[in-house]
């Protein structure tokens, strides 16, 4: 087995890695909130490419938690490249490790929440929250998140995952959707570790957070062992209408899959521990697992971004039962080239050149790169000529120094985010943070980094052709998108029009509007609650003109 697969590493190697895509660096922090200048310090995690408060400028969300004082810092698009600190919460527990952060309408009131977690340590206190959770005020443009007491802002809740008194719990992977269907959002959490082995929880929220509700946990498996769990992530694989939970544990690739198969029903279907155990290559992931339909053909694919030295890409699609996949059902389809000791972190897909080929946006960490592994539009996503790779940024190449240097700077570009377009400036970003920065060496070192798509002729000749008063129908955003996304469309005169959302086979889902509009620029959302990740067209239809366009939803 391990000759098979050094020869794949050798073949993979050779795909094309010249197809480009180019990015500029356009903001980074270098003073952190809080803290003294240059201060050594661990950035941990990013979450990007939400508007909370509404008002159309995007925000970010990162924590850090290695410091006698911990925060978790919100900031928001101002201008063009421009960003400023409009939020933040200082975690009111002494930190263990890394921050988890999640935002949806947790208690499913039409009112968006941002929750986080901390794993808190328990000398001071035997039974710590670990989670707290802030509602939006519902004030457009105000970035008011929880309760306002005599002008101090306080959580909304708080949570301690009804656990007893001393007991190591360290959440991180947080997610927020309707795993179970059943109309109302849960959050899916990661227990990377602590006295009860490695869990997975699904609770949810009896009421409302901003009255009397409270947490509920619908699910709790305990007992998982190995390494770190550091990817819990959702999907449906093997597309029979009820979603995964996919738990993927730092152990020699060790994956277990829950299945929900109705409301409050969750049941672990299958395990595989140490998949890669004869290799002796101890294969994770790192918020590095996702599952999309890349090539469109109906049938979805789970990726996994691996955390070792070989840089090694994984997929496993075709699956009709998750229940039966086995190991021969692991395909590695990509090698990225190793760099200053490899190794990857966070990935998120997502097309940010808005070219309907969808990206897997990789953090290189010590490589000091930021990846994106672009789908080619055509040919079977586990193969790897079917794949285009660019990198976005390279920390080195802009820093001036070589990993060989002595000194040297010693990056970890630990996490990392698509953003969408926070600036308004038709521009996709991504976000990410330096896990270890290296000031000492290099003064022009930061804490978090954004690098913007460039502008290409095409978009340039499309904003020329699609001049005030014309018939337009604009790309939807975010996309992708959970659970909503917004679509614009301008009309050069008065008339009958219909929006309406189709899936891949044509059926209609949703009429968003059907009736006589006036000139001008309209816009309308779509709520995909209900309907399966996926690709999605909508269609704006008048008595002159129709014009379809593409997007995703990415559960």
């Amino acid at each position: 087995m391990k000759k098979l697969l050094l020869a794949s590493l050798v073949v993979l190697f050779a795909s094309n890695l010249f197809s480009q895509q180019n990015w500029n660096l356009v903001w980074s922090l270098h003073q952190k909130p809080f803290q003294d200048p240059q201060v050594a310090s661990e950035m941990a995690i990013v979450k990007a490419g939400f508007d909370t408060d509404q008002d159309g400028w995007g925000e970010f969300l990162c924590a850090y938690t290695d410091l006698f004082e911990n925060y978790l810092l919100m900031y928001e698009a101002t201008a063009d490249n421009t960003y400023e600190l409009v939020w933040y919460f200082k975690y009111p527990v002494v930190a263990n490790t890394f921050a988890g952060i999640a935002v949806g309408d947790i208690d499913n009131n039409g009112i968006v929440d941002i929750v986080t977690t901390m794993p808190s340590r328990t000398t001071s206190d035997p039974n710590p929250p670990r989670l707290w959770s802030f509602e939006w005020n519902g004030v457009v443009g105000e970035n008011k998140y929880g309760n306002y007491i005599s002008g101090e802002m306080q959580p909304t809740s708080q949570w301690n995952f009804d656990l007893p008194d001393n007991v190591d719990f360290r959440p991180y992977s947080l997610t927020i959707e309707d795993i179970d269907n059943d109309g109302y959002n849960e959050l899916i959490v990661g227990v990377r570790q602590g006295d009860r082995g490695r869990e997975v929880i699904v609770a949810s929220v009896a009421g409302e957070l901003s009255g009397f509700g409270s947490w509920v946990i619908e699910y709790n498996l305990q007992g998982l062992t190995g390494g770190s769990l550091y990817s819990v992530t959702t999907g449906d694989l093997d597309g029979d209408g009820n979603k995964e939970i996919y738990a993927f544990i730092w152990d020699l690739f060790s994956l277990h899959i829950i299945e929900c198969t109705g409301p409050d029903q969750y049941e672990l279907v299958l395990s595989l521990p140490q998949v890669f155990a004869e290799t002796g290559i101890d294969y994770g992931a790192l918020d590095a697992v996702r599952v999309a339909d890349v090539n469109n053909d109906g049938i979805n694919e789970l990726y996994i971004a691996s955390t070792e030295p070989p840089n090694a890409m994984f997929i496993i699609t075709n699956i009709n039962d998750v229940s039966a996949i086995t190991k021969d059902d692991i395909k590695l389809f990509y090698h990225i080239p190793v760099k200053a000791g490899g190794k990857l972190r966070s990935m998120w897909i997502a097309d940010p050149d808005k070219d309907g080929n969808l990206d897997l946006m990789i953090g290189g960490e010590l490589n000091g790169q930021i990846f994106s592994l672009e789908y080619k539009g055509e040919g079977d996503p586990a193969d790897s000529t079917s794949w285009d790779l660019h990198v976005l940024f390279d920390i080195f190449e802009y820093s001036g120094f070589s990993p060989d240097d002595s000194p040297t700077i010693d990056p970890r570009l630990f996490y990392g985010c698509p953003a969408n377009d926070m600036d308004k400036d038709g521009l996709d970003e991504y976000v990410f943070v330096n896990y270890r920065s290296s000031f000492p060496v290099w003064p022009g070192d930061g804490y978090v980094w954004m690098i913007e798509i460039e502008e290409t002729q095409s978009d340039v000749n499309d904003k020329i052709a699609h001049l005030p008063g014309a018939f337009n129908l604009y790309q939807n955003y975010p996309n992708p998108f959970n659970p909503s996304t917004k679509i614009n469309f301008e009309l050069a005169r008065t008339g009958k029009v219909k929006l309406a959302v189709y899936d891949v086979m044509g059926r209609l889902i949703s009429t968003l509007v059907d009736e006589e509009l006036a000139s001008g620029v309209h816009t309308y959302s779509f709520n995909s609650d209900g309907h399966p990740s996926g690709i999605y067209f909508y269609s704006l239809i008048t008595e002159e003109k129709t014009e379809t366009k593409k997007m995703t939803l990415l559960k």
